[in-house]
């Protein structure tokens, strides 16, 4: 019997590219602000290929996607003669400023629904390798708990989150259903662990060999239609 739902939340409780490309240009129109230099001399081509650079020097950054950032505006604007004490100041206020930016999510019209029904019968919890607070979106109210890959140092498809998912519920593997778009982080890696997995597929894509998800859902509705299933018996099922 399922008694914790773990979601993944970025492609999976919205359409995060849109979200992080309108963040990074606002994030570029903003050095130019506080720093007119780094335009001339960069474009974020070579800004993006220059954190690419830190985090192979760093290889520490690897997971703390905040951190890398952070570090990469410092460093970046220190190239353009940007003094250090300034260049930490406006790595500070730039960073906050993007997390604003990052956070201005618009969850799949389903979601507050379906987590608010969901929620209702079941521990609920955020697993993600991204760096989004639960605590700013709009759904916030419906997670008992939420566990970011940069506040361990090890993302998915690792088992770290997943099993700390397991402590923080007090559940077993076999009583948690975890829900999430990527099949390699998500299904594969909940999957190793006896975890209950489905695959949040909204474009139908076809299943590759190899890849086993207990469930394929094309809206998170889906989920819903599982948990009305027998819980003992895994299938795929669309919705």
């Amino acid at each position: 019997m399922i008694k914790l739902i773990t979601f993944d939340l970025d492609d999976t409780l919205w359409d995060n590219m849109p979200v992080l490309i309108r963040a990074e240009q606002k994030a570029w129109k903003r050095l130019n602000d506080y720093w007119p230099e780094t335009h001339k001399r960069l474009d974020p081509k070579s800004v993006f290929e220059y954190r690419l650079k830190i985090r192979e020097q760093r290889p520490e950054l690897k997971y703390r996607l905040t951190e890398l950032r952070h570090y990469s505006i410092k460093k970046i604007l220190q190239v353009c003669n940007c003094p250090a004490s300034k260049a930490e100041q406006i790595a500070d206020d730039l960073m906050q400023e993007f997390l604003d930016w990052r956070h201005e999510v618009k969850c799949f019209p389903e979601v507050q629904p379906v987590l608010s029904y969901l929620s209702s019968k079941y521990r609920i919890g955020a697993v993600t390798n991204g760096n989004v607070d639960v605590s700013r979106l709009s759904v916030s109210e419906y997670f008992d708990f939420s566990l970011k890959g940069e506040d361990f140092d090890s993302i998915k498809p690792e088992p770290t989150l997943f099993l700390k998912a397991l402590e923080l519920a007090n559940v077993a593997p076999e009583e948690t259903l975890h829900v999430g778009d990527c099949l390699k982080a998500d299904v594969a890696g909940a999957g190793a662990l006896g975890i209950k997995t489905a695959w949040f597929n909204p474009q139908d894509k076809e299943l590759p060999e190899g890849a086993n998800p207990d469930y394929v859902i094309r809206s998170l509705t889906g989920v819903l239609r599982i948990l009305n299933t027998s819980e003992d018996t895994p299938l795929t099922e669309s919705a």
